[in-house]
């Protein structure tokens, strides 16, 4: 009795397309604002929503390879949108204090408006500035602390992105408090993520410059406290 073998499969026929490629996950492609073609306003609303409700996976999509132009630009866009929303609520702030305490008069009101004007215009430069000095110190702590595993560039782009926490200047009030704790924790979730290091390293290079320049500020305060007191004394005695 002869053996029988399952039918062989037919060659393919030459020039047969080859199978189609699986489609990229979602949670592996990259930002919306770091695709190439990507419509400008829906990829920087699509970008931001990603670092406001899944940060963790926005960071683990970042690039850090990247050019620097598109992390800045976001960064300036969404820096001036909070800074110009946080003037506002000043302008206003001192007008209702300008009604309410009418002594001031309207000069100081017409100052502090001119200032703030001023802010709102700059406020690309003021963006641009902040992003590179914090991003020098905190790098500067995350090498101190063993975590710095990849180049200046990985801490730049985080602290691009961490400006997706400026959002929250448009909440009245306490828009300013709930930004810095905000933007710490971006920067954090991102700092582990773009460096591969752990969390708590990240957390020491973001915490450790705040916490000593608070010591700072308190140093001094309780310095120039003593020297009016002390100017005080003299003038008694």
């Amino acid at each position: 009795m002869a053996d029988t073998y399952p039918p062989t499969p037919p060659p393919s026929t030459p020039g047969e397309p080859p199978p189609p490629v699986p489609p990229v996950s979602p949670a592996t492609a990259p930002l919306p604002w770091e695709q190439p073609g990507y419509p400008f306003l829906e990829a920087l609303y699509e970008t931001a929503k990603l670092f406001v409700t899944v940060p963790t996976e926005a960071f683990r999509r970042m690039s850090v390879a990247v050019d620097l132009g598109r992390p800045l630009l976001y960064a300036i866009l969404l820096g001036w949108i909070g800074i110009i929303a946080g003037q506002l609520y000043s302008i206003a702030l001192r007008g209702v204090t300008a009604n309410l305490l009418p002594f001031q008069g309207a000069e100081g009101f017409a100052m502090g408006t001119g200032a703030s004007i001023v802010v709102m215009v700059v406020a690309p430069v003021l963006v641009l500035l902040g992003v590179f000095i914090w991003a020098a110190i905190v790098h500067l702590f995350l090498m101190m602390v063993g975590g710095a595993n990849a180049g200046f560039g990985a801490t730049v782009r985080v602290m691009c992105y961490g400006t997706t926490a400026q959002l929250a200047q448009v909440v009245p009030l306490c828009g300013g408090i709930i930004g810095t704790v905000w933007a710490i924790v971006l920067e954090i979730i991102g700092l582990a993520k773009a460096h591969r290091t752990s969390q708590g390293k990240a957390a020491l290079a973001v915490l450790l410059p705040l916490a000593l320049c608070c010591v700072c500020i308190a140093i001094m305060a309780v310095m120039f406290g003593a020297a009016i007191m002390a100017a005080i004394g003299q003038a008694g005695s």
